[in-house]
């Protein structure tokens, strides 16, 4: 019996979507801790939960994790529009325009190098991907004080991250954090950003 439905809470959505990706679900107290291998390739997404009240969250919140090594210091910054996106504008941070008129209207993207900033977003199906996410905080951590949070990561190693101030609570959301978040990967591999090497290093 399939229990694709947070009927059954979330926990099972969780769990079924392991099984059928060949990862593994941690019930933890205070984290709940899912990876997921991907298919064909020497990475792994690793997905957390907090829910509310655990250690202090006024919400459930949800993130995904995948550690990759890079070639090089390219970072982003995607996260829909809103109050506090524009005004950090007025600060000086850029707003980077990926040319799609409806995108640029609904996101912010900012990036150390807006050429490559503009491939990445371009495509058809990675922007499909964001767009159906109701909220979508999609970034790359590759400061020390960023990398922090995942204990001692290796030099050269960076992470693809996805944050959520909600529950992630479907296999449907699962799936489609899980194909964006490849997606982008894939897109870095392209522009010669990522290396298809083996990281060496879990979340």
């Amino acid at each position: 019996m399939k229990l694709r439905s947070s009927v059954y809470g979330w926990k099972s959505v969780w769990m079924e979507f392991a099984e059928e990706h060949g990862g593994s679900f941690d019930d933890g107290q205070k984290l709940f801790v899912m990876r997921v291998p991907v298919v064909g390739k020497p990475w792994c997404i690793t997905f957390h939960m907090h829910q509310k009240g655990v250690g202090g969250a006024v919400s459930d919140s949800s993130a995904a994790f995948l550690p990759f090594k890079a070639k090089g210091s390219f970072s982003f910054d995607l996260h829909n529009r809103s109050l506090v996106g524009d005004a950090s504008k007025i600060f000086g941070a850029q707003d980077i325009e990926i040319g799609e008129p409806e995108f640029d209207h609904e996101y912010i993207v900012k990036g150390s190098d807006e050429p490559i900033v503009k491939k990445i977003f371009a495509g058809a199906r990675i922007q499909e991907l964001i767009k159906l996410q109701p909220h979508i905080k999609l970034f790359i951590q590759d400061e020390p004080k960023e990398l922090a949070e995942h204990g001692s990561v290796p030099p050269g190693i960076h992470v693809l991250a996805f944050k959520e101030k909600a529950a992630i609570n479907s296999y449907e959301r699962l799936t489609l954090v899980h194909d964006l978040m490849l997606a982008t990967l894939e897109e870095m591999l392209v522009a010669d950003l990522a290396s298809p090497q083996d990281p060496n290093f879990d979340i």
